[in-house]
């Protein structure tokens, strides 16, 4: 059985579900300020995983080069940042993967100290209430979410790219997130 989208093409019903997935998901974490806080509940929700966030660091991660949409985002100077690579986990699950950029200077000692377990970045630097600003929303195409068995699927499904800012504006991080497929699946 298919169904019609909105631009006119015919997709199967169980492609049509998981767009509908994929953006109400995106929805809810551009909603949220924290990321970690969003996908808990969808989790929860769906059945998917309980529990609370975690990360599982990448020991020794490299910084990849930020492309020109992300440094200008950050402010167009990413010298004296830090870098981190993360797993995102909800009760154990792998639900995400995140590089962060961050500026250690404008984080308290406890707050970078935080960033070195697996506490997620929002949680460390909760204390700042940084707000979240969204630069781009990348979602998987309906030629991506077609019936496959598990390792014919995709990895990631939607992408995120946000800038953790002050109540000032100033930027303290720029966060990549690709949320994985077995949070649509």
């Amino acid at each position: 059985m298919s169904v019609v989208m909105e631009d006119g093409t015919a997709v199967d019903t169980a492609v049509a579900r998981r767009l509908r997935a994929v953006a109400a998901l995106s929805g809810r974490i551009l909603a949220s300020r924290l990321a970690t806080v969003a996908l808990q509940g969808w989790c929860r929700e769906c059945g998917l995983a309980d529990g609370p966030p975690s990360v599982r660091l990448a020991a020794g991660a490299s910084p990849e080069p930020l492309d020109a949409d992300s440094l200008r985002a950050l402010g167009g100077d990413a010298a004296g940042t830090a870098f981190r690579r993360v797993e995102i986990r909800i009760g154990g699950l792998a639900v995400a993967d995140a590089h962060n950029w961050y500026f250690p200077a404008r984080l308290t000692a406890e707050m970078r100290g935080r960033l070195t377990t697996d506490c997620p970045f929002g949680e460390a630097v909760e204390a700042l209430q940084p707000r979240r600003r969204t630069v781009l929303v990348r979602r998987a195409g309906p030629e991506v979410l077609v019936d496959a068995p598990p390792a014919a699927r995709p990895a990631h499904v939607l992408e995120h790219r946000a800038v953790m800012e002050l109540a000032d504006g100033t930027p303290i991080a720029l966060v990549h997130e690709r949320f994985r497929a077995v949070l649509v699946w």
